[in-house]
């Protein structure tokens, strides 16, 4: 509606009262696809600013009110137009094309033909400059560059009542043409009868009556707006109502500003969202196959007991021993310098190790899925939120989580009243030890292994931790440690203001007193992250 017949007739009568007396004072860029004309009226030294928009599906021109021009990034144009006086604004062939009328035989030419929009100027209908395709099209008479008109084409030969209009009264465009065939009582596939033909006319002699007497209205329902210059009956929907042309075209742009932010914001954070949800899926599919191997170790197991079954064909220096199974022959690999029956251990220890980590597995993955359910269920949140404020809201909090200094820590939720937060590597080890741990907080650590840094935050309780809690936060502790293929781990812990860090410890050291230790099967808890 933007580029409407009706509409560009508008906003030339609005230009014409307005600019006359004005005279230009510049013209120039800042934005891609847009054209700024400064007008000045001396007198009142009173500055207003035309914006013209050659975009694809926003091609208009509008007074800005409070514009200013940017201080850098700019570019001047049309310099042999300054400073000439405006006489007129008009329509040019009753087309939509808007012609401002300057002294010394110079015009300025705006068309508004969706794809080919521009802006000439011209000094006695030769084009001497363009905003573009400046190079091609100067020298050029303007008639031979401008269509023939939207003027009606009188033709009889449609196959439906759509077509007649489309061919007859192109200049209503789309939603006055639809407003017809409403008022009329006729769908566009109707036929194109003589009948029906009748039954229009007296319609769009009323609604061209009206449009050529102007309201000025918006429609907005959800994410859509539509401009009208008339009473739209086939819209049930509440409109608001302007004084003029001006007005209805930069409130509809300030909608359509932020329906396209809100749609962008969405998108982003849909991506975002994607994205996330994509890693997710990586960890679990990974899991997963490390939980199919796992969950395969009876077929260790197996292979220790037929290597104790057959001691007598193994000696000490044996490489490899055929595996002769009902579904599976295979040769089993043996450690040279192990004796038949230790080789059979090392199966067996292994058997257990994988034994072990299946529960461990099983947790893990647990506690993924459910922060793959929670993305999820983002997902479908975002794409229900209409609203831009709301998404800004959620993408601030977004931004605020990921400053959040203790995001870099694995955070666990044992239960309403605990928290156990693990260290990544040294230097978050370091720092959750030094700068997030409070005195009474208590501070875990594997004994005789590399590992974690853990927390189990007790908000500063007077009261002693229950033994529970705390086998659940050295099982942790224990889990992100070199010792976690253990069946039976020893975990020292003590309160953190007994945990030091001494002048010259290198990243991640520290040194405990008053530590107690617990033994503990490393496992994560069923209630994963917090």
């Amino acid at each position: 509606m933007l580029n409407n017949y009706y509409t560009i007739k508008a906003v030339a009568e609005y230009l014409n009262k307005l600019l006359q007396g004005y005279s230009i004072a510049e013209v120039y860029t800042q934005v891609k696809d847009k054209l700024y004309i400064e007008a000045v009226k001396h007198k009142e030294e009173k500055i207003i600013a035309v914006e013209f928009s050659v975009e694809k599906d926003l091609n208009y021109a509008a007074i800005k009110n409070n514009f200013t021009k940017a201080r850098k990034n700019y570019a001047n144009l049309f310099e042999e137009i300054t400073d000439r006086n405006i006489l007129s604004v008009e329509l040019l062939n009753h087309d939509r094309i808007i012609k401002a009328v300057l002294e010394d035989n110079l015009e300025i030419v705006f068309t508004f033909f969706a794809g080919k929009s521009n802006c000439f100027i011209l000094e006695n209908s030769i084009v001497i400059n363009a905003f573009k395709n400046r190079s091609e099209l100067s020298g050029k008479n303007i008639s031979e560059i401008i269509p023939g008109g939207t003027q009606n084409s009188k033709s009889s030969s449609a196959a439906n009542i759509a077509e007649y209009l489309k061919l007859n009264h192109r200049k209503f465009g789309a939603v006055y043409w639809k407003e017809t065939l409403f008022r009329a009582g006729l769908k566009p596939e109707d036929i194109a009868s003589e009948s029906n033909i009748q039954k229009l006319l007296p319609e769009l002699k009323t609604i061209e009556a009206s449009l050529n007497d102007p309201k000025f209205l918006l429609y907005e329902k959800d994410q859509e707006a539509q401009m009208s210059l008339i009473l739209l009956k086939h819209l049930s929907n509440e409109y608001s109502s302007f004084d003029n042309i001006n007005e209805l075209i930069n409130r509809y742009l300030r909608f359509n500003y932020t329906i396209n932010k809100t749609v962008g914001l969405k998108d982003r954070k849909l991506k975002e969202l994607s994205v996330k949800l994509g890693g997710v899926d990586k960890k679990i599919t990974g899991l997963n196959i490390q939980l199919k191997h796992s969950e395969d170790s009876d077929e260790i197991r197996k292979q220790g007991d037929f290597i104790l079954q057959n001691l007598h064909a193994i000696t000490k220096g044996s490489k490899t021993i055929l595996y002769d199974n009902t579904d599976t022959q295979k040769e089993l690999k043996l450690k040279e310098n192990l004796t038949p029956v230790e080789n059979a251990q090392l199966y067996f220890e292994k058997y257990k190790k994988q034994k072990a980590s299946v529960n461990i597995l099983r947790s893990k993955i647990a506690g993924i899925e459910k922060e793959k359910s929670n993305i999820l269920n983002e997902i479908e949140t975002v794409k229900k939120m209409e609203e831009y404020k709301t998404l800004e809201k959620q993408e601030k909090k977004s931004v605020e989580d990921k400053k959040d200094e203790t995001s870099k820590f694995r955070k666990f939720r044992l239960n309403e009243s605990y928290e156990v937060w693990v260290g990544r590597d040294s230097r978050s080890n370091d720092e959750l030890t030094t700068r997030h741990t409070s005195p009474n907080d208590l501070w875990f650590h594997v004994r005789g292994a590399s590992g974690s840094h853990t927390v189990l935050k007790t908000g500063n309780r007077k009261d002693s931790v229950d033994k529970v809690v705390i086998t659940k936060a050295a099982a942790i502790a224990a889990y992100y440690s070199k010792a976690r293929n253990s069946s039976n781990v020893p975990v020292a812990y003590c309160e953190k203001k007994y945990v030091k860090k001494k002048k010259g410890f290198k990243e991640g050291s520290v040194v405990m007193e008053r530590e107690k230790v617990i033994f503990v099967r490393p496992s994560l808890p069923e209630v994963n992250h917090a």
